[in-house]
């Protein structure tokens, strides 16, 4: 018997059996696209954070380089319209470099101004006797010479009353040689139909000027770093106009005559137990095979008795090594890579360089003001320990005593360095100065076993400052030629200074043996370089020292 009820149950089962297959196929279908979502947000999410961390690295990064390019702006903008002095503030409030406010902030006494003070009793005016004297008499006029009441004469003093002036003339003048010349009252035929006066000795053969000539204008240009367009000037007021050539065509004549005492000086330079040395861009606007652009180098290595310069094309670790050679002592310098492929030298390191690193973090960076200035007061102290005990090198008990608080600063200086170093948190600026101080340790200690050897290096930079205004003036050489003489010349007059020589009468009497040698350089050439002058040259020639230019 067919059951109804049963078939309609099981016809449902079946419907409602189909309907939650096909939900439960229209779930599983929903929750795998659900699942594909869920991944795909998850990507998403990844991705995002992944940038997000990236754009973070990049904030970070981007915000240190701007601090960095604060830093070196700061820096910039310093060493363009800042102070020039290196000296530090309170130093040079002391010394009356700022105001009385900046002095009495420094804490120290208000120094009196320079130059005689107000109220305070003179030396009196110095009389310049050493100078020639030329006697101009001086008398009243014809009606002051009577009393102008009775008429009668006034008697003369036997003595006058004197005043001076100082007198500045420069004078330009044409010599004109009146050479006698002689008939032969004989018959011999032994003479010449006429018999002259010899021609005066010349710099350079038919040349137009004489050495006194020559030899103030290579002052003019190479001491002084005047222009030659500005010395032509100078002349032209004077009455002389002359072209740029001729004068030119005769200063590289001349650099045959300066040439050996250069090569003299070179080797003595070479010799030197203690040498300072730097470098500085010099413009040579030639071209020259191998060579792109125009800017040269040109090096300064200064020992106790030469200053020598070297241009070269480069700045390669070649020039120091072909100078030096297999030499050995000790060479101050700055941290430049090339002076330490030297291999027989020891590097005494500057410690102005190192003071001036971390000047730049001090102002450059505002966080870090307060540990900047505070490595610079220590590297202060250093230079004022340092100055005390040389003081005392004549009494051994006191210098000890100098020598060992000196030692003791160093140790304490080596003890912070490394624990500063040693945290982790340490920001880039500070880990760079820090670790460039512990790598160059052993070249900034030389000083301490070896008092004689200065801390810094400023004798090479100073030497480099003559060179410095003539690039100012002029930009550099016009020529390969024109820049070797410069550094001959430079050699030349900066040697004779170190040795307190007076280049202008030094120049002269050298020109004038080249002149009465045909013009050619003089036989005996050692007996001119400034180390072998006799007693009584170096008085003659003696230049004050705190004239030196």
């Amino acid at each position: 018997m067919y059951n109804f009820d049963v078939a309609t149950a099981v016809r449902e089962s079946s419907s409602e059996l189909r309907e939650l297959e096909w939900r439960a196929s229209q779930y599983r279908s929903l929750h795998a696209r659900a699942v594909e979502r869920e991944a795909a947000l998850k990507r998403e999410v990844a991705e995002l954070r992944q940038n997000d961390r990236e754009q973070r690295e990049r904030i970070a990064a981007l915000l240190l380089e701007n601090e960095k390019l604060r830093a070196r702006q700061g820096w910039l903008e310093l060493q363009l319209f800042g102070r020039k002095s290196e000296k530090s503030a309170d130093v040079a409030a002391c010394e009356g470099e700022q105001t009385t406010e900046d002095s009495t902030r420094a804490g120290c006494e208000v120094r009196k101004k320079r130059g005689q003070q107000r109220g305070a009793k003179g030396h009196g005016r110095k009389r310049r006797e050493d100078l020639p004297t030329d006697e101009i008499p001086l008398d009243l006029p014809p009606e002051k010479k009577s009393c102008p009441r009775c008429g009668k004469a006034l008697r003369q003093f036997p003595w006058t009353e004197d005043c001076e002036e100082i007198h500045w003339e420069v004078r330009l003048s044409r010599r004109l040689y009146k050479r006698a010349r002689y008939l032969p009252a004989c018959d011999c035929g032994v003479l010449p139909g006429i018999v002259a006066a010899a021609v005066p000795p010349k710099l350079i053969a038919k040349g137009l000027f004489s050495t006194e000539f020559w030899a103030r204008l290579l002052l003019e240009k190479f001491l002084f770093q005047q222009p030659l367009y500005r010395v032509r000037q100078a002349l032209a007021l004077e009455g002389l106009t002359v072209s740029q050539g001729t004068l030119t065509g005769g200063i590289q004549k001349i650099g045959a005559l300066i040439e050996p005492l250069y090569a003299g000086i070179l080797e003595r330079n070479r010799g030197g137990d203690h040498r300072h040395m730097d470098e500085t861009r010099w413009m040579v606007f030639a071209e020259t095979e191998g060579k792109e652009g125009h800017r040269w180098w040109l090096w300064v290595c200064v020992t106790a008795d030469t200053c020598a310069y070297l241009l070269d094309p480069t700045r390669s670790a070649a020039v120091p090594q072909n100078h030096i050679g297999a030499a050995k002592g000790i060479l101050s310098a700055d941290r430049y890579s090339a002076y330490k492929t030297l291999e027989n030298v020891q590097i005494a390191f500057c410690w102005a360089h190192v003071r001036r690193d971390f000047i730049r973090v001090r102002d450059g960076y505002r966080r870090l003001k307060g540990w900047g200035q505070s490595w610079v007061e220590k590297i202060e102290e250093l230079f004022e320990l340092n100055a005390r005990r040389l003081e005392l090198r004549a009494l051994p008990k006191a210098f000890a005593v100098e020598d060992q608080a000196l030692r003791q600063a160093l140790e304490a200086m080596v003890e912070l360095r490394d624990r500063e170093l040693a945290d982790v948190e340490l920001h880039e600026a500070q880990r760079k100065v820090l670790e460039s101080l512990c790598n160059h340790w052993k070249g900034l200690s030389i000083f301490v076993d070896r008092p004689d050897i200065p801390m810094d290096n400023n004798e090479a930079e100073r030497r480099l400052r003559n060179p410095i205004v003539g690039r100012k003036n002029y930009y550099g050489s016009g020529s390969v030629w024109s820049g070797r003489l410069s550094a001959m010349l430079f050699t030349l007059f900066q040697t004779l200074l170190l040795n307190r020589i007076d280049p202008k009468k030094f120049l002269l009497a050298y020109f004038q043996a080249c002149a009465d040698h045909g013009g050619r350089p003089p036989r005996d050439m050692a007996a001119w370089f400034p180390w072998n002058l006799t007693a009584e040259q170096k008085v003659a020639w003696l230049y004050p020292k705190q004239q030196s230019p």
